[in-house]
């Protein structure tokens, strides 16, 4: 084989991945050539130290690109879980504003009263109705200084649906010398005259003083007992000159 070809295979049969008939034509010239013996030789010494300096840096620098890349990795990691619990949190709280924030009043056209009558200490029954199949969960107070009081039905952007029993579908009871109280707790001395469903020119009155009410049976009498506190402050008014 010519020298110059085994000089080309020379590598190839150093690491051994060359087929068997080349092998055997390179073992076979370097019984006669000292110089690719020297080279074959060669290929076994150890690095100069300035070539070993440089694969040194290589190393150094591939470890380095590695220790950025992992870093990055975690830190894109570590973003993308922050991103994610910020966007958890966001419609965790869009959720609870939309279901618990009651803020929305009930249409008065949906407001139902009915079957208004008076217990014998003075307390008023009612019952009250929203014309839908939502819940309700809260009915809010308001008062005026012209001894009007508000009841005010709202509702959270999102409802769900009644089930029975429910608030917005109940027998209700009016406790006068209750709202007063209620009312000076807030800082209404006024006492209070006309009770009224909802706000606006639409608002539903359901009591103003001096109203005729029939009386409530002995059904409710039972049922609502007797409030000696709401009989003693009708007396009172009663007796004033």
């Amino acid at each position: 084989m010519e020298h110059e070809i085994v000089m080309d295979l020379l590598p190839l049969y150093h690491d051994h991945v060359c087929s068997d008939a080349s092998r055997a034509a390179v073992e076979e010239h370097l019984k006669t050539c000292a110089v690719c013996r020297e080279a074959l030789a060669e290929m076994d010494a150890p690095l100069p130290a300035a070539e070993a300096q440089k694969n040194a840096a290589d190393k150094a620098a591939v470890k380095k690109i590695s220790d950025e890349w992992k870093k990055t990795k975690w830190k894109a990691r570590l973003k993308g879980a922050v991103i994610a619990a910020a966007v958890c949190m966001v419609l965790v709280g869009a959720w609870m504003a939309a279901t618990q924030l009651y803020l929305f009043p009930v249409p008065t056209e949906k407001i139902q009263i009915t079957d208004v009558r008076q217990l014998s200490d003075g307390r008023v029954l009612y019952h009250f109705r929203i014309d839908d199949d939502r819940n309700l969960r809260l009915i809010q107070f308001e008062f005026d200084e012209e001894g009007n009081m508000y009841y005010v039905p709202k509702r959270a952007l999102y409802t769900e649906k009644r089930m029975l029993p429910s608030l917005a579908d109940s027998d209700r009871e009016l406790d006068i010398p209750k709202m007063n109280a209620w009312a000076r707790g807030r800082g209404i001395d006024q006492e209070i005259t006309r009770i009224w469903y909802g706000r606006g020119e639409d608002a539903i009155l359901l009591w103003e003083e001096g109203m005729e009410l029939p009386a409530a049976s002995e059904s409710d009498e039972a049922a609502w007992g007797y409030e000696p506190g709401s009989a003693d402050y009708w007396a009172a008014r009663e007796n004033e000159p």
